[in-house]
């Protein structure tokens, strides 16, 4: 598939991304018809960047998903999951690291859509609102890992899971679904699987949290910042 006859329905999905929103139909048009913008498609299971193999590029999804992670050593932290619509790739650009910052692995088949540092930076010169979306986009990805940060250095086990719990609902009595098990986000908080089982238990048993298979949805706000605060 050429990247510039994509059909109505996918230009409309790529228009109404963060970093396109605002962007014309046909000045989308006319950015996928650049040299620098590629097609590829990966095979689930596929590595699709390494620390030692990428791309400069930011990457879109046309269809499938992903799994992002670091790697250390035999150890790894799985981050999130990304998915169709969505971008990566940020931190390839603009840099001169010779090594990127994370692992990305398909967990389903994947076209991609390549835009090469070139194009990012042309795109940024020629269409303001791109280049508003852009750093929206980044601000978003700094926030992020803030919160990253600050679950990793939470004073305690109770800390660490509910500053997870916090940084997940956008409203009261709002559900998300867990993108990992509870196993690898035991690791991923740096405390055992029975301390993780204990802490949600104890949030559930309070009714501060509701529980339903993989679905968290946050009952008591304020019940869960005091809990914080004690830092038990």
């Amino acid at each position: 598939m050429n990247v510039f006859n994509l059909n109505s329905r996918q230009l409309q999905n790529l228009s109404e991304t963060q970093i396109f929103k605002g962007v014309s139909i046909d000045d989308i048009k006319s950015v996928l018809s650049e040299e620098m913008v590629v097609l590829h498609s990966y095979q689930k299971g596929q590595l699709v960047y390494q620390p030692d193999e990428y791309s400069r590029s930011l990457v879109y999804i046309l269809n499938g998903s992903a799994l992002i992670s670091t790697t250390n050593g035999s150890s790894g932290y799985q981050m999130r999951k990304i998915k169709e619509n969505e971008f990566f790739g940020v931190a390839a650009l603009f840099n001169d690291e010779d090594k990127y910052v994370s692992q990305i692995k398909a967990l389903k088949n994947m076209d991609l859509i390549f835009f090469q540092e070139q194009i990012v930076q042309k795109c940024i010169t020629k269409y303001p609102r791109f280049a508003l979306n852009y750093v929206s986009f980044l601000t978003d990805r700094i926030r992020f890992l803030n919160k990253k940060i600050r679950l990793i250095t939470a004073s305690s086990n109770k800390n660490r899971v509910i500053e997870y719990l916090l940084s997940h609902p956008k409203q009261l009595g709002d559900s998300f679904k867990l993108e990992i098990s509870l196993s690898q986000l035991s690791k991923n908080l740096n405390m055992g699987r029975s301390s993780l089982y204990r802490v949600l238990d104890e949030l559930e048993s309070n009714n501060i949290i509701h529980r339903d298979g993989k679905n968290i949805s946050l009952r008591d706000y304020e019940k869960l910042q005091e809990y914080f605060l004690k830092g038990e």
